[in-house]
């Protein structure tokens, strides 16, 4: 379960999800910290400790009446669309696969380089970039 959460909602997931509406909101003209405070900020700052500390049932309780509409609402198509994915990601790691690729690719003698080529294009993707930006500007960083 370990490798299917950190494929899933802990990083993989996670990271895919918030790339995904960060591009379709820059694509329809929000700028980039607007972009990352509406896809990343608000979650990850403001939303997420409350879910830890309350519990999701809470929050869709405590919040604004539009968010809770849109929530109640879209759960649902995003659970149809994610679950397929979902059980393909378990399906690798229980067969082996996933184990595999990992042992495989770690092992490589040029595994550092590639990993660093990869990370690099993440912490420099345009949405990680904003991030930066925005981080600058909470209270406690000034």
């Amino acid at each position: 379960s370990d490798l299917v959460g950190e494929r899933g909602v802990l990083m993989g997931m996670l990271q895919g999800a918030f790339k995904a509406q960060y591009d379709v909101l820059r694509a329809k003209g929000h700028s980039p910290s607007e972009a990352f405070n509406e896809t990343c900020e608000e979650s990850l700052v403001s939303l997420y400790p409350l879910v830890a500390a309350n519990g999701m049932d809470w929050m869709f309780a405590a919040c604004s009446t539009t968010a809770q509409r849109g929530a109640l609402d879209w759960m649902r198509p995003f659970e149809d669309a994610l679950k397929p994915v979902f059980e393909k990601l378990y399906e690798e790691v229980e067969n082996g696969n996933e184990c595999r690729r990992s042992i495989d690719v770690n092992s490589q003698p040029d595994y550092k380089e590639k990993l660093e080529v990869e990370l690099d294009e993440l912490r420099n993707s345009e949405m990680w970039r904003a991030g930066r930006t925005v981080r600058g500007l909470r209270p406690e960083n000034n």
